[in-house]
C-alpha cells in the first residue's frame, strides 16, 4: 500500500464557515459533565428565523457545531494541545482511534448531537440533551427523521456505549459484567488468549494472527484477550461442538516469525467461574510451531 503523502486538493484547503447561533447551556467549562437530560437553548441569528419554519413539529433534531474550546479540554487531562489520533489511556476510551470514538477533540472542531426538540421560541430552540457547553457556536440544525437517521440492527463494539451511561454504581457495574452468567466458552476464549499473549510476550492489540477451532464464544473470548478480530481479518473460526474435539487455537506472533498452538484439554465446564479458577495445564497445552 502506497503511503506517500499526498499534496492537499483546493477542495480539501482551510474552510471558512459563519456560525447561525450560539448554545446557551448550563454546563459552561469543559468539567462539566453532561447528563443528557437538562434542557439548553440553541439561538439563531434574527435574520435566519423563518428557516426554522415547520422544525416545531419534529421531536428530534441535529445540531451541528463548533468544539471552540476542544484546546481547554485537552489540557484538562494533561494532554498536549493537538488533538490525539488515538485516545491515552486514562480516558474512558483509551485505545479507540479519534474517529471510531465520540471525544469532544475532533481534528476538524466539528461536533454533532441529536436532541429533543422540547419547544420553539422564535429564532431559540429549546431542546434536551445537548452536550455542547456555554457559548458554543451552532453551524447547522436539521430534523432528525427516524427512516433515515436510525438503524435498528446497528452493531458498535462490547460495552462502547457504556461510558454514557456513567451511573458510577458499583452494583450496576457488576450486573453488566456477570462473570457468573459468562458462557464457559467465552472464558475459555478469554484465558487462551491470555496464555497466547503470554507465550508470544505480546499486549493485546499486537500484530498477531489466529486461527481457532471451536466455538463461537471460544472465538469472541479470544477475540476480546487478544484483539484479533475477524473485523480486522487476523481471526480465522472453523466452528466446532464440543462432541467434536480437539478445539485449538493457532496464533502467529508479528511478522509471523513466532507461531504458538493451543489444545484445548477439557472442553466442558460446570460454568465461567470454574474455568477461570482454573490451573493453566487443567484447560490447555501449548507449544511452539
Amino acid at each position: 500500500m502506497n503511503t506517500t503523502a499526498l499534496p492537499d486538493p483546493p477542495a480539501l484547503a482551510d474552510v471558512t464557515i459563519r456560525p447561525i447561533g450560539l448554545v446557551e447551556s448550563p454546563f459552561r467549562t469543559v468539567s462539566d459533565r453532561c447528563d443528557y437530560a437538562t434542557e439548553a437553548r440553541v439561538r439563531l441569528r434574527p435574520e435566519l428565523q423563518a428557516g426554522l419554519t415547520g422544525i416545531e413539529y419534529f421531536s428530534h433534531i441535529w445540531v451541528i457545531y463548533h468544539q471552540h474550546r476542544s484546546q481547554a479540554w485537552l489540557q484538562t487531562r494533561g494532554l498536549e494541545t493537538t488533538p490525539p489520533l488515538v485516545l491515552p489511556a486514562d480516558d474512558d476510551r483509551a485505545g479507540q482511534g479519534i474517529f471510531s470514538s465520540r471525544a469532544p477533540c475532533r481534528p476538524a472542531a466539528l461536533g454533532s448531537c441529536i436532541v429533543e426538540l422540547v419547544r420553539r421560541e422564535g429564532a431559540t430552540l429549546v431542546v434536551r440533551g445537548l452536550d455542547a457547553i456555554d457559548g458554543t457556536p451552532v453551524l447547522d440544525v436539521k430534523p432528525y427523521v427516524p427512516q433515515f437517521d436510525a438503524f435498528p440492527a446497528a452493531t458498535v463494539p462490547l460495552h462502547w456505549a457504556k461510558v454514557m451511561a456513567r451511573t458510577d454504581d458499583p452494583a450496576h457495574g457488576s450486573r453488566e459484567f456477570h462473570w457468573d452468567t459468562t458462557n464457559a466458552d467465552f472464558a475459555l476464549g478469554l484465558r487462551a488468549g491470555l496464555a497466547a499473549l503470554l507465550r508470544l510476550g505480546a499486549k493485546r492489540g499486537a500484530p498477531l494472527r489466529a486461527e481457532v477451532r471451536g466455538s463461537l464464544f471460544l472465538a469472541q473470548g479470544f477475540e476480546m484477550a487478544t484483539g484479533c478480530s475477524p473485523l480486522r481479518g487476523t481471526l480465522a473460526l472453523t466452528e466446532r461442538s464440543a462432541s467434536e474435539p480437539p478445539w485449538t487455537v493457532r496464533v502467529s506472533g508479528p511478522g509471523g516469525n513466532e507461531v504458538c498452538e493451543l489444545v484445548l484439554t477439557r472442553l466442558h465446564w460446570r460454568d465461567s467461574a470454574d474455568v477461570l479458577a482454573a490451573k493453566e495445564e487443567e484447560l490447555l497445552t501449548i507449544s511452539d510451531r
